[in-house]
């Protein structure tokens, strides 16, 4: 199995079969309103700096795709959406592009637009040897380069590895490469549904990392996606995992909590609305992410992907408009309302 035939797998299995999580945690987030905002909607203000660089808008086009022909339109119709709307994306795993350059114009063509914050992005398991060795530092120059990336999105993914067909097993070693990376590149630290507790985020923090993307459960749950791919490949253990780790993880909203060591943080992981975008930012974070949701708008067409960052934008800045927020920093002051399963982690973390 090809990293590039694995790609499209991914894209269909995401675009096509439900893959969630049992429950969306940002659902147990109410929020207290207010009946005179005392703001004009047309007057509100959602600019903000992530790492140094002006955004639009708080909306991260997570990392999802790129290593296979068919996906370069997937991310041009993505990244005009991200230039013109001026909001930050980022590109799927580059492993592909390293291991065939051939690949590199799936994610190059992110470069051609002016994305106000590119990531690019790399695999966890990848920095140290498994099967195969382990990324050398200048094949992840190329991916920083293949881009023009802002910052480096190193993904860790252990939950999708164990249940996947192919995947990789072994861990030790991969602080030390993090350390040495966060010398020479914005590191971002991607989760990619299961979240990343406490110890996690104080130890990035220790190692110089420049970002969290929490990357909780509520969203896609990739042991489910490779759960299914082992099951088409008749790979019974590996199915067997993804079934009994479909809903592992910290649930999204915790992660906010957990994680936050003074590092910016991204909301990411079964965010779906401009009002999830508001709860995360409510919570502490500086972005919220979206990847399911600009996939299946991004295989349709540019225009979708216009169409749906206008509704998120409309929506946030509807919630802003009902609680009195004339700008993002007047959202951290909103009084939040927990409940249901949310409220019962809240309890006992």
């Amino acid at each position: 199995m090809t990293v590039e035939r694995r790609k499209l797998e991914h894209i269909d299995i995401i675009s096509t079969q439900d893959v969630s999580h049992d429950y969306n945690y940002w659902d147990d987030i109410d929020i207290i309103q207010k009946s005179m905002p005392e703001v004009n909607f047309d007057e509100i203000n959602t600019s903000t700096k992530f790492l140094g660089k002006k955004l639009k808008l708080p909306i991260l086009i997570s990392s999802m795709t790129g290593g296979h022909p068919d996906t370069k339109k997937i991310n041009e119709n993505l990244a005009r959406g991200a230039a013109e709307a001026g909001i930050a994306m980022g590109v799927g795993s580059e492993r592909a592009a390293i291991q065939n350059r051939e690949m590199g114009d799936s994610y190059s063509v992110v470069a051609e637009y002016d994305v106000p914050f590119r990531i690019a992005n790399i695999g966890a398991p990848q920095l140290i040897k498994q099967d195969k060795n382990a990324l050398s530092d200048l094949e992840i120059e190329y991916a920083v380069s293949l881009i023009k990336a802002d910052a480096l999105a190193v993904h860790f993914n252990f939950v999708q590895e164990l249940s996947q067909p192919e995947g990789d097993r072994n861990s030790k070693g991969i602080k030390k490469r993090v350390g040495d990376l966060s010398k020479k590149y914005k590191i971002i630290a991607k989760e990619t549904g299961a979240g990343f507790s406490t110890q996690d985020s104080l130890e990035f923090k220790q190692l110089g990392v420049s970002a969290i993307d929490v990357g909780g459960r509520s969203g896609t749950s990739f042991a489910a996606v490779e759960s299914l791919r082992s099951r088409s490949k008749e790979d019974e253990p590996k199915e067997r995992i993804g079934k009994t780790f479909w809903n592992w993880g910290i649930p999204s909203p915790i992660c906010l909590i957990c994680d936050d060591v003074e590092l910016p943080m991204i909301a990411s992981g079964g965010i779906r609305t401009g009002l999830d975008v508001f709860r995360g930012l409510a919570m502490g974070a500086s972005l919220g992410g979206l990847a399911s949701t600009f996939l299946k708008a991004a295989i349709q067409s540019d225009k979708a992907v216009s169409i749906l960052i206008s509704q998120l934008e409309n929506e946030l800045k509807a919630a802003m408009f009902l609680t009195g927020c004339s700008n993002l920093n007047d959202i951290k002051k909103v009084r939040k309302i927990y409940r249901g399963r949310l409220l019962e982690w809240t309890k006992q973390i």
